[in-house]
């Protein structure tokens, strides 16, 4: 390399580094915007089955409650959960109203369970005549953040849950 090129080099590389590094922060900036974990946005929030029950007419309702420990409150538009009673699906419920959450507080609400078939059948009728079962829960919630803006995510709780038949 000859004697003058070197600095001319270095000149070229300090004119350049301050927009190359901008550049490569504002790319590495919007590359992370798009990973964001909606997840995030229901930490904490625990959803338990407090009781099914099976009406005379054949209905069967589900009680449940979302607890939120956080100390914000939630606006959900709609929650649909996929029920199961001892490993299988025993049916879904469909919440389209709006449920406002309160922050740090458990909420209450009774649900329709449209039963998945013969199958959940036999298996809810097991469970009345024990009296309980072991369930598991998975909700699909929307949750409105604001406006029209809207997150999905997903809230799954299990335990053990009384089941009772009129």
């Amino acid at each position: 390399m000859p004697p003058g090129a070197r600095p001319a080099l270095f000149r070229l590389m300090k004119k350049l580094l301050t927009p190359l590094l901008l550049l490569l922060g504002s790319v590495l900036f919007l590359g992370g915007c798009g990973t964001y974990d909606n997840q995030l946005v229901v930490v904490g929030l625990r959803l338990e089955l407090a009781g099914i029950t099976r009406a005379a007419d054949g209905s069967v309702a589900v009680t449940w409650q979302l607890v939120n420990p956080n100390i914000a409150p939630y606006l959900m538009a709609r929650i649909g959960q996929t029920v199961s009673l001892n490993g299988t699906v025993v049916g879904t419920t469909l919440d389209t109203d709006p449920m406002a959450f309160t922050a740090q507080s458990t909420t209450n609400k009774t649900s329709k369970l449209s039963l998945a078939g013969p199958a959940a059948e036999r298996v809810l009728a097991d469970a009345i005549a024990k009296g309980s079962a072991a369930y598991h829960v998975d909700a699909q919630v929307v949750i409105q953040l604001y406006g029209d803006s809207v997150e999905h995510s997903v809230i799954s709780g299990s335990g053990s849950v009384p089941v009772t038949g009129k």
